[in-house]
């Protein structure tokens, strides 16, 4: 995990964003601009102060040109490690309040508000979404829909993915995302989160007033049945197995 430092130019100070939105993108320039809108839209209900900031993971189409059109700050990491691009798009912030959320998903308008009164309300760590929508529907989909909900009702406390948020205090303390992990790093993440906060006499949130919704792109890559189709390469990845975790999710797309 990476040891995290905010001064200097990154001080907390009056002219600090309220939000700082991270968002990890490799070959983005398809999903950024309804992300990149759908945040805007959040932000315009809010009216608060936010920057967004687009963690460019060297990409080969017009994700930076994209990014920059939509008033986005970009900066560039090389490792091809969701961890590692959270983490430095983490570094760069200024906000006081962090959110990451993935490029292919797009967050509901209530989004940043409901997070702000959670945060607000003293009694949170940070969370995550549980209303997370696909794009589309088939009956695939929504099998593995089914096992991912049935893991929620297991480890609720400790399960969310494409979205997160929490205080820039709290990410420090955890030591933001774990750089060793290659797959299950959000899953880490939530659940070192809830420790933290239980610590600290505060709880996880995974929201419920606003929603999420994410592209199916890794079901019109592989099936969508492809959980079924490919337990074993599934089971590596989610066993932290380098070469699974990259061919699903750091391969380049054609």
């Amino acid at each position: 995990m990476t040891a995290f430092l905010f001064d200097g130019i990154l001080d907390m100070n009056n002219s600090a964003p309220l939000f700082s939105i991270v968002v990890p993108a490799y070959d983005e320039e398809r999903y950024l601009p309804r992300c990149l809108d759908a945040i805007h839209r959040s932000i315009a209900q809010l009216g608060e102060d936010v920057e967004i900031i687009v963690v460019d993971n060297e990409s080969h189409d017009g994700t930076v040109a994209v990014a920059r059109e939509h008033g986005a700050r970009v900066v560039t990491e090389t490792a091809k490690n969701l961890s590692c691009i959270r983490n430095r798009g983490a570094q760069a912030a200024r906000g006081h309040y962090l959110v990451f959320v993935d490029a292919d998903s797009y967050m509901s308008s209530a989004m940043l508000t409901e997070i702000r009164r959670v945060i607000d309300s003293g009694r949170y760590v940070g969370g995550g979404v549980l209303d997370v929508r696909p794009d589309r529907w088939s009956l695939g989909i929504f099998m593995h829909a089914v096992i991912l909900g049935l893991a929620f009702l297991l480890f609720w406390r400790r399960l969310s993915v494409c979205l997160f948020y929490t205080t820039r205090e709290a990410f420090e303390a955890v030591g933001g995302f774990n750089e060793s992990l290659y797959a299950v790093e959000d899953i880490d993440f939530a659940h070192r989160l809830w420790r933290h906060g239980r610590e600290k006499g505060l709880r996880y949130k995974n929201l419920v007033t606003a929603h999420l919704v994410t592209s199916t792109r890794k079901f019109d890559e592989y099936g969508d049945w492809m959980a079924f189709r490919h337990p074993g390469k599934v089971f590596r990845a989610l066993r932290n197995d380098r070469a699974a975790a990259h061919d699903f999710w750091y391969r380049r797309r054609r």
